[in-house]
């Protein structure tokens, strides 16, 4: 029920804007200014289809282009997005359930349908999907303790429940199996320390994710920010530096 109410919320303000953007903006009579974009995407976003709100992005993306400033526009832009990355959790939702049907031990489905359920703000379901995803990867533990691909999602899953001292110790596994997602392991460590305020151990892990690979951006912007916490700044900002430097040659 408390889906649906958010859900119902959400369209309701949806609505909202709708019915205010038209006072928003004047349209003339050919598409080269700012307000001829928002006019376009404003008739398209009423479609509510999605090529046709995907159009509509293009659209007010023009229109940021010519007045960046324009606080409706980019209020329009937000709307388009939340509908379509809400769409995209459903159409994924739909994905997952027909291959719950066919094969109720597919983990990877419980993970990714919680994952569809908690963007869509139905927690409930969404913890009940990483439970279950967990009670599956258990079993395999028991049958094997050195699976260190089941320890890895049983880790990401426990911290989707935001139980993270437990998560604490399944990503220790998959690092003490020397898995391949070792550094993916270091990483989530670092950062699970540093909620935890133990900076220290923070940092030690994640120069060893680091040092494994160069290349690990989460890694460099976790580092980035414990060693802002703990008042290094000069090396924060190098760390800093460096996710930038990643996330631009990607």
């Amino acid at each position: 029920m408390n889906g649906k109410s958010s859900k119902m919320r959400a369209w309701a303000g949806i609505a909202l804007v709708l019915a205010m953007l038209p006072a928003l903006c004047i349209a003339v009579a050919a598409q080269d200014t700012a307000n001829d974009w928002v006019k376009k995407g404003d008739d398209l976003m009423n479609s509510m289809a999605s090529e046709s709100l995907t159009e509509a992005l293009n659209a007010y993306d023009k229109a940021l282009q010519m007045d960046p400033q324009n606080e409706s526009v980019l209020l329009s832009k937000t709307v388009v997005l939340e509908i379509l990355k809400g769409q995209t959790a459903t159409e994924a939702l739909g994905i997952v359930e027909k291959k719950l049907e066919k094969n109720p031990q597919d983990t990877l489905a419980w993970q990714a349908r919680g994952a569809a359920l908690s963007f869509l703000g139905i927690k409930q379901e969404a913890n009940q999907s990483f439970e279950k995803a967990i009670e599956i990867y258990d079993q395999e533990i028991q049958k094997d303790p050195k699976n260190g691909t089941a320890w890895w999602y049983k880790a990401e899953n426990l911290a989707n429940l935001q139980r993270f001292e437990e998560a604490l110790i399944a990503y220790e596994k998959v690092i003490e199996l020397d898995h391949p997602r070792k550094v993916d392991a270091l990483s989530a460590k670092g950062g699970i320390l540093m909620q935890y305020e133990r900076l220290e151990d923070s940092i030690i892990a994640l120069d060893k994710a680091t040092e494994l690979d160069p290349n690990h951006f989460l890694s460099w912007a976790t580092k980035g920010q414990a060693l802002k916490e703990m008042g290094r700044n000069a090396e924060s900002e190098a760390a800093y530096a460096k996710a930038r430097e990643l996330v631009y040659k990607g």
